[in-house]
C-alpha cells in the first residue's frame, strides 16, 4: 500500500511531540529531539478522507436540465405572457400575477424533456414533423398563435394578440365564410409498426408540444389561484397571495379565466387525445381538492371524539396525492409523448405517463416530509 505523504508528516509531528511531553529521569531540554521547520508548517489541514484515500478525479455533475432547456423555457415563457391578455385590466393583472413571480416551471420543463427524449420514436412521427413545417396543416407556430376567438363570433378580445373578434360597437353583420387553407402538399406515409423506431436528428420539441407546456403552466396556476382562495393563503413564494392582494372574488373569477384560455388554446392542438387527457385533469384538480377537504373533516371530526378516522389514510392520502398534483405532470408528459407521433399501443406513452404519475407523487411526499420536519 502506497503510503500517503500528508498523513505520514501528520504521525511523525505527532510522534515527536509525544516524546517531547515525556518526562523521563535522564531527559534534559538540550536532548530533546527536534522538530523540522518545514515539517510544523503543513499548508493546511488534510480531511479525513485525503488522509485515508489517494486523490482520484471527482465524478462528473448531472447535466442540469433547466440549463439544457434554458432558451425554450424562456421563449415558453415570454409567448405565454401574451396568450393571458383581456380587454379588463383587473382581469389581466390577476391571470399575469403568479407568472410575474420566479417559478420552477416543474411541469413545463418536464414536458419538453420528454418531447426531446421521445421525438422519432412513434410511428407518427414523419407526419407530426410534416405538419410542424407545413404552412396551412396546422402545426407551425404561426398557426397556434392565432387569435384564440374565432373572428365570426362576437368574443372578449385580447389585446396582446392580433385579434380580429367581431367587435360589440358595431353592428352585428354577417361574416362571409372563407375557404379553408389547402396544404401545400401531401402529407407523408405512416411508418410501419415493423420498422425500428430512432430518435429525431433535431429533437428539439414541436410548436404543438412547447403549447402544450404553456398550457399545462396555465391550468396549475389557475389551481394555484383556487387553492389559495379556500386554504386562505397570505402568503405564496414569500409574495402577497392573490387572495390577499385582489380578493377571493377576483382570484376565482381570475382562476376560471386561466382555464378558458388553456381550453381554447389546447383545441388547437389537433390531437382528441391529448385533448381528453388535459381536460380530464381539471376534473381531478377539482376532486382531489374535495378529497382533501373531506379528509381534514374527518380528521376534525376524529379529535372531538365524533368518529374514527378509517385505517385507509395513506391509501386516500396516494389518491388526493395522484389527483392534485401528479395527474398533470402524468397526463401531461403523455401528451407529449402522443403530440410526438406515438400511436395507441407504443410503450412510449405508457413509459411517459408512469414517469410522471411516480414523480408527482414522490414531489408532494417530498414537500410533506419537508413540512413534518
Amino acid at each position: 500500500m502506497r503510503r500517503c505523504p500528508v498523513s505520514h508528516s501528520v504521525r511523525l509531528i505527532h510522534f515527536h511531540h509525544s516524546r517531547s511531553q515525556t518526562s523521563r529521569p535522564y531527559s534534559t531540554p538540550s536532548r530533546v529531539a527536534k522538530i523540522p521547520a518545514h515539517a510544523t508548517r503543513p499548508t493546511r489541514s488534510p480531511t479525513s478522507t485525503e488522509a485515508i484515500l489517494p486523490q482520484r478525479a471527482l465524478a462528473p455533475s448531472p447535466p442540469d436540465p433547466y440549463l439544457l432547456l434554458k432558451p425554450q423555457l424562456d421563449h415558453l415563457r415570454e409567448r405565454l405572457l401574451n396568450l393571458l391578455g383581456s380587454a379588463h385590466p383587473t382581469l389581466t393583472d390577476i391571470a399575469k400575477y403568479y407568472f410575474l413571480h420566479p417559478s420552477k416551471q416543474l411541469r413545463p420543463l418536464l414536458i419538453l424533456l420528454f418531447s426531446c427524449a421521445t421525438n422519432g420514436l412513434g410511428s407518427n412521427w414523419d407526419l407530426k414533423k410534416w405538419a410542424a413545417e407545413c404552412e396551412g396543416a396546422g402545426g407551425r407556430a404561426e398557426e397556434l398563435d392565432r387569435p384564440l376567438s374565432r373572428p365570426d363570433v362576437l368574443n372578449d378580445w385580447n389585446p396582446n394578440m392580433p385579434d380580429h373578434t367581431a367587435s360589440f360597437a358595431s353592428v352585428f353583420s354577417l361574416v362571409p365564410p372563407r375557404p379553408p387553407n389547402l396544404a401545400p402538399s401531401s402529407p407523408p406515409s405512416r411508418r410501419p409498426a415493423s420498422e425500428s423506431s430512432v430518435l429525431a436528428h433535431d429533437a428539439s420539441p414541436l410548436p404543438t408540444q412547447t403549447r402544450l407546456a404553456q398550457i399545462v403552466e396555465m391550468i396549475h396556476v389557475a389551481s394555484l389561484l383556487h387553492d389559495d382562495v379556500i386554504d386562505r393563503a397570505d402568503l405564496r413564494r414569500g409574495a402577497p397571495s392573490a387572495p390577499a392582494a385582489f380578493g377571493n372574488k377576483h382570484t376565482i373569477l381570475g382562476g376560471d379565466f386561466l382555464l378558458g384560455r388553456a381550453s381554447a388554446a389546447l383545441s388547437r392542438l389537433g390531437e382528441s387525445e391529448v385533448v381528453e387527457l388535459i381536460a380530464s385533469v381539471i376534473a381531478n384538480l377539482v376532486e382531489g381538492e374535495i378529497l382533501q377537504m373531506n379528509k381534514v373533516a374527518q380528521q376534525s371530526a376524529a379529535l372531538v371524539g365524533a368518529s374514527s378516522v378509517g385505517g385507509d389514510s395513506w391509501n386516500i392520502y396516494l389518491k388526493k396525492t395522484y389527483l392534485k398534483t401528479a395527474s398533470l405532470m402524468a397526463k401531461g408528459a403523455r401528451a407529449a409523448v402522443v403530440l410526438g407521433g406515438a400511436r395507441e399501443g407504443e410503450v412510449w406513452k405508457e413509459v411517459a405517463y408512469a414517469y410522471g404519475r411516480n414523480l408527482g407523487i414522490a414531489f408532494q411526499v417530498g414537500r410533506s416530509c419537508r413540512c413534518v420536519w
